[in-house]
């Protein structure tokens, strides 16, 4: 019940993109297909933590993704160069936070978390992007967005809850 409460906040946010264009329908559709992955990554990583330690896995994951990453550069011809300091900045900053912090804390959970409670825990990614354009990007979170919010939020708290009392 959690998680079909936790999508439905998830849609409610997204149903505007419905209306916007094509193009931020795309984007949607890149972003299901992003979360289809990250799910099996954390499946297989699930078994995987269980014989190797964090350091070793999360260097084995990022340097693939890395080896993966600028194979695909290379045959899209994107320059890996010649880009400004912001923009080097924000790579690092990606780097950084989101990957070796955020992702490392997942890769860390993984060895006693299941699977499902970290795939879900994802979704509040949504609430701290609001959150996070509201504040850096002077962006106004919508009635619609907030309604999702609390729903995304209604969503995980049953979803945690459900799964606490089955342990």
């Amino acid at each position: 019940m959690g998680f079909l409460v936790a999508i439905a906040g998830s849609i409610v946010i997204g149903w505007q993109d419905f209306q916007i264009s094509g193009l931020a329908l795309f984007g949607d559709i890149l972003a299901l297909i992003a979360a289809g992955i990250i799910t099996a990554y954390f499946f297989i990583g699930q078994h995987v933590r269980k014989r190797l330690s964090l350091i070793p896995y999360s260097v084995i994951s990022y340097g693939s993704s890395t080896l993966l990453l600028g194979l695909f550069a290379l045959y899209q011809q994107t320059p890996f160069f010649n880009y400004s300091v912001q923009t080097w900045w924000s790579f690092i900053g990606l780097a950084v936070i989101a990957t070796i912090l955020g992702q490392t804390i997942f890769n860390w959970l993984l060895k006693w978390l299941s699977t499902s409670i970290i795939s879900m825990s994802i979704l509040g990614e949504t609430i701290g992007t609001c959150i996070l354009a509201y504040l850096i990007l002077d962006e106004v979170i919508s009635l619609q967005q907030g309604m999702g919010i609390v729903l995304i939020l209604i969503g995980l708290a049953l979803f945690l809850l459900q799964n606490r009392n089955k342990e």
